[in-house]
């Protein structure tokens, strides 16, 4: 065995490990799952941001809302939507996004444990996952908005 993983030598000559095999789909998720989780909460950013943009009513601002929420699990630890800044956004985008990418690797590390995976393990165990993070941010920020509510 060389000492690289994946390949084995015959003689002289290094063959490399099945193009389209269980090594080389383990290797594909465990080197991009951080990448891939951050696909979702993009592109559900990206709808928020739509929908948030010049909205003055709450058909748009409430859905914007719990979308922006959903993509920036972090958000209102910053205090967003209470008060706003430029430097409170980005550091719920900074921490969302390494949230976003820890998420992913724990999910390529527990889907790559069996002996064949891919993608499509990878992503039953990153929804797993995900649907913690969006229930608790979720039940945060209504928790938050019913105590601010109440008149005491």
């Amino acid at each position: 065995m060389s000492g690289q993983r994946g390949s084995v030598e015959k003689g002289t000559a290094r063959t490399e490990a099945v193009p389209d095999g269980p090594r080389f789909h383990r290797r594909m998720v465990r080197k991009n799952a951080a990448r891939a989780a951050l696909m979702i909460p993009v592109a559900t950013g990206l709808v928020a941001a739509i929908l948030l943009t010049g909205s003055d009513s709450a058909w748009r601002g409430i859905p914007g809302f719990v979308l922006a929420i959903m993509s920036l699990p972090t958000l209102p630890l910053t205090g967003i939507p209470v008060m706003g800044g430029a430097l409170r956004w980005l550091v719920a985008i900074v921490t969302s996004a390494i949230v976003w990418m820890i998420l992913g690797v724990v999910a390529a590390r527990r889907s790559t444990s069996r002996p064949l995976t891919g993608w499509r393990e990878w992503r039953r165990e990153w929804l797993r996952l995900a649907v913690g993070v969006w229930a608790g941010a979720l039940i945060g920020i209504g928790v938050a908005a019913t105590f601010l509510s109440v008149n005491l």
